[in-house]
């Protein structure tokens, strides 16, 4: 029997994403501040594979969402289109879903998640508000990501009645070529800068040093991401060769790529100076004593890791693609996004890391830009446009 919002019953809203990681880092604000709205809160994702934070993590995911009365769905969602019939199987559960109860409206991320969920709700006649965590399509994509993501994209979008954009070249994209009823910008998802800026190491350096086997002497690069190839550690243990044998990398997180990445490390002769510290619940220890934010990733919407370690005060040094470049700008070392880098850049990765531990002057300026660039992506201003979409929704 479907479940009807009648009478004084809260509306009901399905928030779905392809993974629970991704509810968990990117939308508990959201979703607090859907229930301040009113809203009865609904959560479809797959707990079972695919996600950047542990099984200790998800279960206390789980638990807060109990507490705060959010109704859980379990979802098979995929993270790739093949096979195809996981996709199949993935809208059957959503048919039934929303079959079963009488959503208002629906907010849904990622691209295979998008998708389904979209076609789902068009049987419905439900309203769809889809957040584009960075198209797969941008300028200098593989054309493979085209011929696949951008037909279906444009083609969904006459589906969507509010399409949210997480930067600047995604927007105006968007607005040249998509149909959406709405389509809007957001400065990335938001984070609490001033719990980034204000905070205090727990542990001395020597602390630090001790537990996780460095030199009190050593320089720190620090990465936080999933071990992906998106996210492109391998750039960096590749060039650790090139640099001071007192630099050490670490870097916070998990995945698929980790076993390569360990083998590469070996063969480069630094598996001494690298560290895989696994899924971390909080970065801010590592942040406060790392010495240089490194994020060289093939892909990015708006990293939340860079919005992080600007607002600790980091210098960045990054690669030169949407996302990162509107986030960091002048204020950080770019450098070409690519899986393998010629000598010239080599070269000015070697320079900028031996300027921005050498010079303090240039490290300050760095830092300086990073904190002023930062008050525009905090989580009060993203919730003060979060609110009027969804207002907007409540009102349509």
């Amino acid at each position: 029997m479907r479940h009807k919002c009648a009478g004084t019953e809260k509306k009901k809203v399905l928030m779905l994403a392809s993974v629970a990681s991704m509810i968990d880092q990117f939308n508990m604000p959201n979703i607090r501040l859907l229930q301040e709205m009113g809203y009865e809160v609904h959560v479809a994702c797959n707990y079972k594979e695919g996600n950047t934070c542990d099984e200790r993590r998800l279960r206390e995911l789980q638990k807060l969402l109990r507490q705060m009365h959010v109704v859980q769905h379990p979802w098979d969602c995929p993270r790739k289109i093949c096979p195809i019939g996981r996709c199949i199987r993935a809208y059957r559960q959503l048919r039934r879903l929303t079959d079963r109860y009488e959503y208002d409206w629906i907010h849904c991320h990622s691209p295979i998640g998008g998708v389904l969920t979209r076609l789902a709700a068009h049987k419905k006649k439900i309203r769809i508000i889809y957040t584009a965590h960075g198209f797969h399509f941008y300028r200098g994509a593989p054309w493979k990501n085209w011929m696949l993501y951008f037909p279906v994209e444009k083609l969904l979008s006459r589906w969507t009645d509010v399409l949210l954009t997480i930067n600047k070249e995604d927007y105006l994209f968007a607005k040249a070529h998509f149909h959406a009823g709405s389509i809007r910008y957001l400065p990335g998802i938001g984070i609490d800068t001033g719990r980034f800026r204000d905070y205090r190491p727990k542990m001395s350096k020597e602390e630090f040093g001790r537990k996780y086997r460095i030199p009190k002497d050593a320089k720190i690069l620090l990465s936080v991401g999933e071990l992906s190839v998106r996210k492109n550690h391998r750039l960096v243990i590749s060039l650790l060769p090139k640099l001071d044998g007192s630099v050490y990398y670490l870097i916070c997180g998990q995945g698929a790529q980790q076993k390569r990445l360990v083998q590469l490390a070996l063969r480069r002769g630094v598996f001494e100076r690298v560290r895989f510290l696994g899924y971390q619940e909080d970065v801010r220890e590592f942040y406060a004593h790392a010495d240089i934010f490194v994020l060289p990733s093939l892909q990015e919407g708006l990293p939340a890791a860079l919005m992080e370690a600007m607002a600790c005060g980091l210098p960045c040094i990054v690669s030169d693609i949407r996302g990162n470049r509107e986030l960091a700008g002048r204020a950080s070392c770019l450098l070409p996004g690519g899986m393998r880098m010629g000598r010239r850049q080599i070269l000015k990765f070697q320079e900028t890391v031996r300027k921005l531990l050498e010079s303090e002057s240039y490290r300050q300026s760095c830092i300086r830009q990073n904190l002023e660039n930062m008050p525009g992506y905090d989580w009060s201003v993203v919730k003060k446009r979060m609110q009027s979409i969804y207002m907007q929704m409540d009102d349509s």
